[in-house]
């Protein structure tokens, strides 16, 4: 559906409004030509016709869309029957159709059109003015100008479509950032957080079996830990946060390690881009996460290969949801074009398959 409502003059371009009026001195010539035909009277009208027309003009050129109909009409009535006190208004008839062409749709348009050329034939029987010189540069400049008319409106049209597609991305990238950020804030803060809680529940139990010194330890690296996790947040809020997945994979395995957790990490995946390394790396610390929070095993696997990311744990888990953590790594994985399998038979098993090979 055609719903385009514009003016014809454009903000901070002027042209739109006067330019075009330089036309309508075609109005005046046959005052230049043959001013001794012209009386006092008729000399006043014609420049009172003007003023009217420009009154018109300007309000029709400022109108949106349909709203330029009133003035439009007038100017074709002035066109129209002010042929009685000079030719020279044949030209105000092209203004009214380009009108026509441009503020309004397609069919309208036409009756706009159709209404002009009757208008044309209406002033040239009543004033007898039948003859080529004035019909055939009415018809044809009118015409004319209503196509002009029409091929302004589309460019007007297309440029607005591409404004509105161009909003349409940047708010869809918008949408993409938030889920980004708040994806790469739930993966590092939930496994920090996890860590900090452990270790600061065996803190609280060293305490109660007065090995102080110990507990000591573990608050301060509860202390480290939420260092970390405030500098990550705000990398990954700035989209710096870059993880290798090697140093990555050290990392998760001393976490599972220092939480009781036998570890065994095959790494396939060398000559991995960075992007790549980093979407990798948080997947597996949102499933390292996953593990250090629910897991009642001792044994974890992490086997990575060329077109296929195994996780596994021997857990007994009987049942399990999907929350943020599993949609997290399931958004990352489709992201690549795999696909996330989840298993509950022999412990807890995260599968993770590529058509192609990931490097």
């Amino acid at each position: 559906m055609d719903n385009f409502k514009q003016s014809l003059a454009v903000e901070g371009k002027s042209y739109w409004v006067w330019g075009p009026l330089a036309f309508s001195s075609f109005y005046f010539l046959p005052l230049i030509f043959s001013f001794e035909r012209f009386a006092l009277f008729k000399l006043i009208a014609m420049f009172m016709l003007y003023c009217v027309f420009l009154v018109c003009y300007v309000k029709a050129v400022n109108a949106k869309g349909e709203k330029a109909l009133v003035p439009v009409l007038t100017i074709v009535a002035l066109a129209t029957f002010g042929a009685y006190i000079t030719p020279g208004t044949q030209a105000l008839f092209g203004f009214a159709c380009y009108f026509c062409g441009f503020n309004f749709r397609q069919h309208k348009g036409l009756q706009g059109l159709i209404g002009v050329l009757l208008g044309i034939a209406l002033s040239a029987y009543l004033f007898n003015l039948m003859d080529l010189y004035y019909i055939v540069p009415a018809l044809i400049t009118s015409i004319g100008l209503y196509f002009m008319g029409r091929a302004e409106r589309r460019e007007r049209q297309h440029r607005l479509s591409e404004q509105q597609s161009q909003q349409q991305i940047e708010q869809l990238a918008m949408v993409a950032e938030r889920e980004r950020i708040a994806r790469d804030l739930h993966d590092l803060a939930g496994h920090s957080l996890s860590s900090i809680a452990l270790k600061a529940e065996l803190a609280e139990k060293l305490i109660s079996n007065d090995q102080v010194s110990l507990a000591q330890n573990e608050i301060q690296q509860v202390a480290t830990l939420s260092r970390e996790l405030l500098s990550d947040i705000r990398q990954a809020v700035t989209n710096m946060k870059q993880f290798k997945l090697d140093e990555q994979l050290n990392h998760l395995k001393g976490e599972l390690m220092q939480n009781g957790f036998q570890v065994n990490i095959k790494n396939n995946l060398q000559n991995a881009s960075p992007a790549l390394q980093n979407t990798v790396s948080l997947v597996l610390t949102e499933a390292t996460t996953n593990i250090l929070r629910h897991s009642k095993g001792n044994k974890v696997t992490i086997d990575i290969r060329e077109n296929e990311i195994l996780v596994t744990d021997n857990g007994k888990v009987h049942t399990f949801t999907n929350g943020n953590g599993l949609s997290g790594i399931k958004q990352r994985i489709e992201a690549l074009g795999g696909e996330l399998l989840v298993s509950n038979k022999n412990g807890f098993c995260l599968a993770m398959t590529f058509k192609t090979e990931l490097a």
